[in-house]
Parts: C-alpha cells; sequence; structure tokens
C-alpha cells in the first residue's frame, strides 16, 4: 500500500471520530484548550499506529477510544506532576533565603561554571563524584580532583 493510500485510508476511519474524541476530552479536562491538545496527540498516536488500524468501523472506534484513554491517562498524569512541582515553586519562594545561603551562592558564583556544575551535581543533585563528572565530560579521576579542589576554592571564598 503507498503512503498516500495508506493516508487516505486513515484519515477516512479517523475524521468521523474526531468529534467524539473531542466531546470525550471535554468532558473530562480543564481547561478547555487541553481537550484540543488531547485530540491532536490522540491523532498523532493514531498515525503512528495506523499499522494496527481495524478493517470494522466500529473496531475502529474501540481502537481509537483505548489509544484516547492512553492519551488521558498520560494527560493526568502530567497535570499532576505540574500541580506538585508548582506547588514546591511556590513553597520555595515563600522560604526566606538565610545570610549563610546567599553567602554560599556568591562563595560558588566565583568558580568556574564547570566547576559550578560539578559541585551542584554533586551536592545539590545527589550524584556521586564519578557520576557527575561522567555527567560533566570528564573522567572519574579528574572529576575527584577538580570536586576536592573546587570544594577548597568554595571554602576560601565562602569564608
Amino acid at each position: 500500500m503507498t503512503l498516500e493510500a495508506e493516508r487516505q485510508r486513515f484519515e477516512a476511519a479517523v475524521e468521523p471520530l474526531v468529534p467524539d474524541l473531542l466531546r470525550y476530552f471535554v468532558r473530562r479536562v480543564d481547561p478547555r484548550a487541553d481537550a484540543d491538545d488531547c485530540v491532536s496527540e490522540t491523532t498523532l498516536a493514531l498515525w503512528r499506529h495506523r499499522g494496527r488500524l481495524p478493517v470494522a468501523s466500529e473496531d475502529q472506534r474501540m481502537w481509537a477510544f483505548g489509544i484516547a484513554r492512553n492519551v488521558l491517562s498520560n494527560h493526568v498524569r502530567k497535570r499532576a506532576r505540574r500541580a506538585r512541582i508548582d506547588e514546591t515553586l511556590e513553597r520555595e519562594e515563600r522560604e526566606p533565603v538565610s545570610d549563610e545561603a546567599f553567602l554560599a551562592l556568591e562563595a560558588l558564583g566565583t568558580l568556574s561554571s564547570g566547576d559550578q556544575e560539578l559541585l551542584r551535581l554533586v551536592l545539590w543533585d545527589g550524584f556521586g563524584i564519578a557520576e557527575a563528572g561522567a555527567l560533566a565530560g570528564v573522567r572519574p579521576a579528574a572529576a575527584r580532583k577538580r570536586y576536592e579542589r573546587a570544594r577548597a576554592r568554595l571554602r576560601a571564598a565562602f569564608a
């Protein structure tokens, strides 16, 4: 089957389902604009899996709504994750920054950007020194040396 024939078959099967899919999402997501995005994501997923498009029209509808349900689940998870992140950021914005933390950030700013990132990866993000070095493109032995030197410079700047 040529791509053009495949596209025509797909459009003939999916176009009639779009209004139903939109109603499905409008009833389940807020704001309304997210419903449009979910329909777009569903249509894209349907196209990606067009090789599994059933022949019977009722089977096509069930297939499309099965994919729509997965898109909805992903959307709900993304919204929940976004809400948690927003809540965390709001809470962090309200927390006052201590003088010591402010001085530590100023001291960190005196280091090279590579050393700053290495320290952040280890101290803020919880990576081991070798892992942080790999993320920064540095061999483990070199990362350990850079980390120790950066810590010493940071202590000196902080003092």
